[in-house]
């Protein structure tokens, strides 16, 4: 998931790739509270997921904001599986 996230920052937000580390903080790479909303609809339109970017903000660095956006992913998906018979 780490990867997919530093793409879309790349990618999307023109962050130079050199600095989208895992261990780099959203304020390393400029990620305020606007583009925090911004990329939480990036991440539920390109994953088709629903995450907010309050569910983001408390990711400290970039490789738990992965975590996080990789924990609703998998939350998502045994949603939409529904309950086992």
């Amino acid at each position: 998931m780490y990867e997919v996230l530093r793409d879309i920052l790349v990618d999307e937000f023109q962050i130079r790739a050199d600095e989208v580390l895992p261990t780099a903080s959203r304020t390393d790479v400029g990620l305020d509270s606007v583009t925090m909303v911004e990329l939480a609809a990036v991440l539920s339109s390109r994953l088709a997921i629903e995450i907010h970017d309050y569910e983001l903000a408390d990711a400290g660095t970039l490789a738990e904001l992965a975590r996080v956006v990789e924990e609703r992913r998998l939350a998502g998906t045994a949603e939409r599986a529904g309950p086992e018979s």
